[in-house]
């Protein structure tokens, strides 16, 4: 019954309370980090959640404990829904990869809470974090949903097929058509042979409904266009000797802040920005990829002392 203290009573006209969720598999402090930005950043009234998929109980007791400090809604999500399976899986597929889990946790909450919500909602990744003034209302004012459009190419086809990647949405589930229909599943989209990550499967809600969906496309930025190292691109290394004067002006032409250019100074490793420098991406907060702890420990000092830095402002 937990889901009807979210439930939106006020009329229709009107926006009602914003309502962010994310899922946490690990990184407790993860969490303080979100609500201090939220607390300082989000614009609006809302209402911050935390769907806990720890895959053990002294991990689960931990974020339980986070949320608790922090006066946060916290909800585990059944960890039975990784091997019934939850969504659909071909038979190949490992239950346990980290993005099937987090559709796994993203679909069950969406479907079990989420959905019944009648005002703006953010989905955003453990490891997404706000980084200026920010409203959701105001970014889906004229607007059904707002996302980076991410895509999957069909080897055989060379057909590309467009989804919302689920690392940070924004929703009006005012206006928002057929809610519970969305999909966020990955994997082989059915029918293609295109591969398509976390929320691939929206591809289908966002060909159903475009001719009535309002959809406002954000910006996503890898860090290697800004100076910084990315595993993704071998040739960010050469920008690891560009002059920070250089570096500096570019920024600044490009509207980054003060604390923005000093952070990028610092070079951390394999970041990104969206929605216009207002979100910045940590990217693999669960650190699936197997990052040792002194690259860890590294990436995080010069993130919380530039969280320290916007905070205090």
């Amino acid at each position: 019954m937990k889901f009807l203290l979210f439930l939106c009573l006020i009329p229709q006209l009107a926006f009602c309370k914003t309502l962010i969720f994310t899922t946490a598999f690990n990184r407790p402090d993860f969490i303080e980090w979100q609500h201090k930005l939220f607390e300082k950043f989000m614009e609006d009234e809302y209402e911050y959640m935390v769907f806990s998929d720890a895959n053990t109980e002294a991990m689960q007791a931990e974020i339980q404990n986070k949320c608790d400090e922090l006066k946060v809604t916290c909800i585990n999500v059944p960890q039975s829904i990784h091997t019934q399976p939850y969504l659909t899986r071909r038979s190949i597929e490992n239950l346990h990869q980290p993005n099937i889990r987090n559709c796994n946790a993203v679909q069950w909450a969406w479907d079990h809470y989420i959905v019944k919500h009648q005002g703006p909602v953010l989905l955003i990744d453990s490891d997404m974090f706000l980084i200026r003034p920010f409203s959701v209302e105001q970014a889906l004012k004229e607007h059904d949903t707002a996302f980076v459009l991410y895509s999957g190419d069909d080897p055989e086809t060379q057909i590309n097929y467009g989804y919302m990647w689920i690392a940070l949405i924004c929703f009006n589930m005012e206006t928002l058509p057929a809610p519970e229909t969305i999909c966020f599943n990955c994997g082989i989209l059915p029918g293609t042979a295109a591969m398509v990550d976390s929320g691939g499967w929206t591809h289908f809600y966002l060909k159903k409904y475009q001719q009535e969906l309002r959809s406002r496309i954000i910006s996503y930025v890898p860090g290697y266009t800004f100076y910084c190292p990315y595993y993704r691109n071998i040739t960010s290394l050469q920008h690891l000797s560009t002059p920070n004067e250089e570096i500096v002006a570019d920024l600044t032409k490009r509207g980054f802040t003060n604390h923005e250019i000093e952070f990028v100074l610092e070079k951390p490793d394999t970041i990104e920005l969206l929605f216009d420098n207002h979100f910045l991406h940590y990217r693999c907060g669960t650190n699936y990829e197997g990052y040792s702890m002194q690259h860890i420990e590294k990436k995080d000092r010069a993130i919380l002392s530039f969280f320290n830095k916007i905070l205090g402002d």
